[in-house]
């Protein structure tokens, strides 16, 4: 268990290091119309008032980064056997700490927009034809996903060809070498689980696409064509960085697959690991430069007149405060948007009024349960 423990506990420091770093500067990216998730003049962030609630909002996340990356160093040091348990449940106490930076710093911001008369009301968003429509999916790079689908329908294949000539039992885990410590008993389920898996991830980064295209739009009222040509543009480089990731989550998988059905087939983990950090470092990249919804991209002339020909027309109700609870949470029975920007750091969220919504997030949080929970069983048998 001792590679399995290394691998675990330098994934677990590069996450904690990764978030806790986002954290901080999520108020940076974040759209100049919100405080906090309220609807603000993009002139009320100059104010004292405004700094000061970024500054406890980057001063709380900050020791809350700090305290759990010691907390992962101290765990390591003196429960090597239980990383994967560091690992599963840190990135949720992130969670919980930029909860409970933001929450409080909401309910200031809605107070302080109150107090000093920060008018909004004739402040509106442009709607457009996309953001009605929510997206062409034709817009989306396919051929990353027709490249993972090939993966996919070659892992399967592979997996059954060799079915009848696999021993029994099979390798079904790898140490930090690549070295099979595991095995399971030959059956179909087995042999087939990499290829499932491979699927499964590529239809997680699909949908994740999807959402990207089909997000309702929000456009800045003042610069309407600048902002639209910003979304687009925001819009074509997450898409295609999306599907680089998601072909090469199919490519480990394939390689994972390919190590159950030749035991002569060995791959270093090193490989197995920069096939899928590498291409998910320019989404990273691309997430703080472009800012919220691609707030912070450069667009020339061209880009802007052609967006100004998209029918920049109308107004939207997200801009009103009572629909987003804590001012994270989206709620408007009379939009039929399922998707929507977000108001704070993350770029896609949801309509929770909608039934499709419910049942999805229903599903996505029943999932995730049942995949901690076989996670931990899984663990606790190897340790």
């Amino acid at each position: 268990m001792s590679e399995l423990n290394v691998f675990l506990f330098v994934t677990n420091i590069c996450a904690v290091l990764l978030c806790g770093a986002l954290l901080p500067i999520t108020p940076l990216l974040t759209r100049k119309s919100f405080l906090f998730g309220v609807k603000v003049p993009p002139e009320a962030q100059n104010t004292d008032e405004a700094k000061a609630l970024k500054h406890s909002y980057i001063t709380i996340t900050i020791i809350g980064g700090t305290a759990v990356l010691a907390a992962s160093i101290w765990q390591y040091i003196a429960a090597p056997n239980h990383t994967i348990y560091a690992v599963m449940f840190f990135p949720l106490v992130l969670i919980a700490v930029q909860f409970a930076a933001f929450v409080p710093n909401h309910s200031k911001a809605l107070a302080l927009k109150s107090r000093l008369g920060w008018n909004v009301s004739e402040i509106k968003y442009a709607d457009t034809k996309t953001s009605f429509t929510r997206g062409n999916l034709s817009a989306m790079p396919h051929c990353w996903y027709v490249i993972s689908l090939i993966m996919v329908f070659a892992s399967f294949v592979i997996a059954l060809v060799r079915y009848p000539s696999l021993p029994d039992p099979i390798p079904t885990h790898w140490d930090f070498n690549m070295e099979p410590n595991g095995w399971s008993p030959k059956t179909l389920g087995a042999v087939l689980l990499m290829p499932v898996f491979n699927i499964v991830m590529v239809g997680v980064m699909w949908l994740t696409g999807v959402l990207i295209e089909k997000a309702k739009l929000q456009i800045d009222h003042k610069e309407p064509a600048k902002s639209f040509a910003q979304h687009k543009k925001y819009r074509r480089l997450m898409g295609h960085g999306i599907g680089v990731l998601a072909a090469a989550l199919a490519v480990m998988f394939f390689i994972l697959g390919l190590q159950t059905v030749f035991a002569e087939f060995t791959a270093p983990m090193w490989l197995t690991l920069a096939i899928v950090i590498v291409p998910a470092i320019p989404v990273c990249v691309i997430s703080v430069r472009a800012g919220q919804g691609g707030t912070l991209l450069k667009v020339n002339a061209a880009e802007i007149t052609a967006a100004a020909n998209g029918d920049l027309t109308g107004n939207n109700a997200m801009s009103d405060d009572k629909y987003w609870a804590w001012g994270l949470f989206y709620h408007n029975p009379g939009d039929p948007a399922c998707f929507v920007g977000n108001r704070f750091g993350g770029n896609i969220g949801f309509n929770y009024s909608r039934l499709p919504v419910k049942i999805g997030v229903t599903i996505g949080i029943a999932a995730l349960i049942a995949s901690y929970i076989w996670m931990l069983m899984l663990f606790q048998a190897l340790i």
